[in-house]
């Protein structure tokens, strides 16, 4: 669903972290109301506990504050069942179905995995948004670099939507994970591979390198041609190395 206006949206929630600003997201869409996720917005709009991952805006058109609102206040009085069901087959989240739940809820059961790349533009970025969407019953991932460019490549962002998958990635810094444990740290670039922070160590680390698509010289549509191949050798490969460690 694209979202025309941004700087016009309104914040009209604040989620408990990433996962459950999808959640909602998916709620609201499902009522035919399109949503932005904020991970800058830090106001509280609803009173709501913000945990380690941070609070999450959750922003609407002008024209459909006041309902999102409405629905919203509902469902936290319990108003609605606590099941929610999207049923748009061209919907890019995460087939998600189950019960509104804060973070720390929704994450049990789960494993964490973090994929490191020296830029976190392409590559992890890649593999994040994949295994959100197709791993996303067994596995959270997150993403970050070791010196990060502080932007997604547009390619990366272009064959991500085209897949249908929901990804609203930032280039980051693996400092911004300093002190969280993850399950499973993978570094997909041999840089990155290379200068790992030794905190990330605690947990088991893989590599699972591929070829920087970033570095490929050539027409805009040549590039995005190595991008789309990249992104389904990421696809491929990463899913079956993830089911080796629920099993």
């Amino acid at each position: 669903m694209t979202h025309e206006g941004l700087d016009s949206y309104l914040t009209v929630y604040s989620a408990h972290g990433r996962l459950d600003a999808e959640t909602i997201k998916a709620f609201l869409e499902a009522q035919g109301i399109p949503v932005y996720i904020d991970q800058d917005t830090l106001g509280l709009i609803y009173s709501f506990t913000v945990g380690d991952l941070g609070s999450v805006g959750i922003q609407v058109r002008p024209e459909d504050a006041d309902k999102a609102r409405a629905l919203l206040a509902a469902m936290d009085e319990g108003d609605f069942s606590n099941e929610i069901l999207v049923e748009d087959e061209n919907a890019t989240t995460a087939p998600h179905i189950g019960p509104l739940e804060t973070e720390d809820e929704e994450l049990k059961g789960r494993k964490r995995v973090l994929f490191l790349c020296t830029g976190n533009s392409a590559r992890s970025q890649m593999a994040e948004a994949i295994v959100n969407n197709d791993c996303w019953d067994a596995w959270v991932a997150f993403s970050a670099g070791t010196e990060p460019t502080g932007k997604v490549n547009p390619f990366a962002e272009q064959v991500i939507e085209e897949a249908g998958i929901y990804h609203q990635g930032h280039s980051k810094s693996t400092d911004e994970f300093s002190g969280q444990v993850f399950d499973l740290v993978v570094t997909v670039c041999d840089h990155a591979n290379e200068t790992c922070p030794l905190w990330l160590k605690q947990g088991e680390k893989i590599h699972i390198g591929f070829e920087d698509p970033v570095a490929f010289v050539g027409s805009d549509e040549e590039k995005l041609d190595v991008f789309r191949k990249t992104f389904e050798l990421i696809r491929a490969s990463i899913p079956p190395v993830l089911s080796k460690y629920t099993a």
